[in-house]
């Protein structure tokens, strides 16, 4: 399989000193392993799994193995990503506009940015980690499965691993864009310096110069964006048994 070596979440470094030359990145695998374990969601009126290969073959019962271990690594992308947008959730609050009645600081984004950093690369990590161990079961339940199926079944498993994985870091490279742009809208924050106030009647954060106003609201439209975008990548592809509403 030609594997997709995905090494450039961790360009996002510590929002405390935001360096911007090549020198100063970070690749994945660099940070230390944390996060949240993601929490299964199943929906209560239970789908069957999709018959992506027992339906190919003549050895129905074990190639239904094959269709658990496929919609597997989907639930696995889909909690995933649930864990992304519990820190999307987080890194939104803290640019809500009563927050700036006062000056920011690199601390009040750095815990959350970095957490959320070394999530997306645990959970890059985690699910190749299970590819891996999908294709060494494949190879034990091929065991059990008539020969005169391998002509259908050894491409066709290459096919739709492929396609996972290509879909699995399409998502995971949108959560980067996600985090890169709100790296950079905390970095211009900060620069910022006293060019900004919260005004009351208005409930908003107003800026003295215009390309300041321009700048902070672009960048809050590109997060709303990816996140929406994000979501409804997930959402083309559900695995069975998944909340839908849970990526709403």
């Amino acid at each position: 399989m030609n594997r997709t070596i995905f090494v450039y979440f961790a360009v996002l470094i510590a929002v405390a000193s935001f360096p911007t030359n090549a020198s100063a990145q970070k690749y994945l695998g660099d940070l230390p392993r944390g996060g949240e374990k993601p929490e299964v969601q199943k929906d209560k009126a239970a789908k069957p799994v999709t018959k992506v290969f027992s339906s190919k073959v003549m050895s129905t019962t074990q190639a239904e193995k094959l269709d658990v271990l496929y919609n597997n690594l989907s639930v696995s992308l889909w909690n995933y990503a649930i864990t992304d947008f519990r820190y999307q959730k987080k890194l939104f609050s803290l640019m809500e506009s009563k927050r700036f009645k006062t000056t920011r600081y690199s601390k009040e984004f750095s815990r959350d940015l970095d957490a959320a950093l070394k999530n997306l690369n645990k959970n890059h990590s985690d699910l190749m980690s299970e590819i891996t161990k999908a294709e060494d079961e494949y190879v034990f339940v091929r065991e059990a499965i008539r020969s005169i199926d391998y002509e259908i079944l050894d491409p066709l498993w290459r096919k739709k691993m492929d396609e996972f994985e290509t879909r699995a870091n399409t998502y995971f490279k949108m959560q980067h864009a996600f985090l890169k742009t709100y790296r950079n809208l905390v970095a211009f924050i900060l620069k910022q310096g006293g060019s900004y106030y919260y005004k009351t009647d208005t409930q908003r954060v107003h800026f003295y110069r215009f390309e300041g106003y321009k700048f902070f609201g672009k960048s809050l439209d590109r997060l709303n964006k990816i996140s929406y975008e994000q979501r409804k990548f997930l959402r083309e592809n559900p695995p069975a048994n998944i909340d839908l509403d849970s990526v709403k």
